[in-house]
């Protein structure tokens, strides 16, 4: 399965719910096939931002262009073909195989009613056999594990070909065994990716650079090294660390106090 990188520009984005400002002049740029992490403590603002990226979210102000088209300016399909997303949950009680959920990641690229072409078979086949899918390809959404629903939801943001993928929180319910079989699959594709974590060392060991938020606003974007500095864990997350280096993948590595 081959995807076409985009590139992610974010310009002074807010986001208001009501009087409430969730997100403060957010600028951001990704480059085609860069992973950046997303960090913060809860209520920090990540998934509010998210949400303007894959049109959940109207920005109060800004813009959010993904190939250099501002997505709220396009129809919701186009934004559907160009934006992936895979997020903390989603609804299962419905009777969908796992085929069936996968192959919704077409819908955005057909009519109406339309069926599945050869086209669109094949690649929902190879994002079946690259999830490693296949025995499960017959069994009821609903049935399976939390592990296992989130690699058949990135199987069905893999068949929308989009230029960007956004993870919310992909992470969220996992063993620390399929937490790094999933970021080091993504990490793999090549693609471009924004990732909201809350687990900092996964952070950096699979991100090329972190953006870290506080109270809706950017504190700090760079590599790990420059983001998990032991003054920004203190003001950010209130907490003591020391910093020191994973001795397989030379990442920084967290130790809280």
């Amino acid at each position: 399965m081959s995807i076409e990188p985009g590139s992610l520009h974010l310009s002074n984005v807010s986001f208001a719910v009501g009087e409430r400002l969730l997100v403060r002049d957010i600028s951001l740029d990704v480059a085609p096939g860069e992973m950046i992490g997303l960090l913060g403590p809860n209520g920090a603002g990540k998934s509010s931002l998210l949400r303007t990226i894959y049109r959940t979210n109207r920005p109060s102000s800004g813009t959010v262009l993904v190939n250099g088209r501002n997505v709220w300016q396009q129809s919701a399909s186009w934004a559907a073909r160009h934006v992936g997303a895979v997020l903390q949950d989603m609804p299962a009680d419905f009777p969908l195989t796992v085929r069936d959920v996968v192959a919704m990641g077409r819908s955005a690229h057909k009519k109406l009613l339309e069926g599945d072409s050869a086209h669109d078979r094949a690649l929902i086949e190879a994002a079946l056999e690259l999830l490693q899918l296949v025995p499960l390809h017959g069994r009821l959404f609903r049935t399976l594990s939390g592990g296992e629903r989130q690699r058949v939801l990135v199987a069905r943001a893999l068949v929308q070909q989009p230029a960007v993928l956004v993870l919310d929180e992909p992470t969220n319910h996992l063993d620390i065994h399929h937490q790094l079989q999933l970021l080091r699959f993504v990490q793999s594709l090549g693609i471009t990716v924004i990732a909201a974590l809350h687990d900092l060392n996964l952070a950096a060991m699979f991100c090329d650079r972190l953006c870290l938020l506080h109270h809706g606003e950017m504190e700090a974007l760079g590599t790990p090294e420059e983001v998990l500095t032991t003054d920004n864990l203190a003001r950010v997350f209130r907490v003591e660390a020391t910093l020191t280096r994973n001795p397989r993948t030379n990442s920084v590595w967290v130790m809280p106090a």
